[in-house]
């Protein structure tokens, strides 16, 4: 019977211990969105999206406005938060794009092949997640974000972050 409430209190213990993890991702997650929508507020303040689509069918100039949105995120607004562009950008022009970051800057100390540092950099990641949908929704963009590692462990700081325009 000892055994048995051990037991349960040890698997009530790594539950609680999820939920926790769970809860600072979403509030880290909520912290970026804040500073993403604002700190995109403040550099795309001269900008205008969506005047090379001018004459195209309304389906061609939402997906052109969407990609010149990406592309500003990409370059002005990383290179603010992070100091460098992203390096690469994937999209299949049907409302999925893929940012790739081979060395993100906040990443880069992490110790390669421990599982605690991969439980970190995932909760870590949720801040630049709300970043980058902070700043879609101020520019009138509503997305999902994720991010996943682009290396097999040996390298936490190549990530990539998926976007799924709504």
């Amino acid at each position: 019977v000892e055994k048995s409430c051990q037991k349960q209190a040890k698997e009530s213990d790594e539950e609680s211990n999820i939920f926790a993890a769970e809860m600072a991702a979403s509030k880290l997650e909520r912290m970026g969105y804040s500073v993403g929508y604002r700190l995109c507020e403040r550099l795309a303040q001269n900008k205008t999206f969506g005047a090379a689509a001018a004459g195209k069918d309304p389906a061609q100039a939402v997906a052109a406005s969407q990609l010149e949105a990406v592309k500003f995120l990409c370059k002005e607004f990383w290179m603010e938060v992070f100091r460098k562009q992203i390096d690469k950008l994937q999209t299949n022009h049907r409302g999925v794009f893929v940012l790739k970051d081979m060395d993100l800057r906040w990443l880069t100390r992490l110790p390669p092949n421990q599982e605690s540092a991969r439980v970190a950099a995932i909760q870590m990641l949720a801040f630049p997640c709300g970043l980058v949908r902070g700043a879609l929704a101020n520019l009138g963009i509503p997305a999902v974000v994720s991010c996943d590692f682009l290396a097999d462990g040996t390298n936490m700081s190549a990530c990539s972050f998926n976007i799924k325009i709504k």
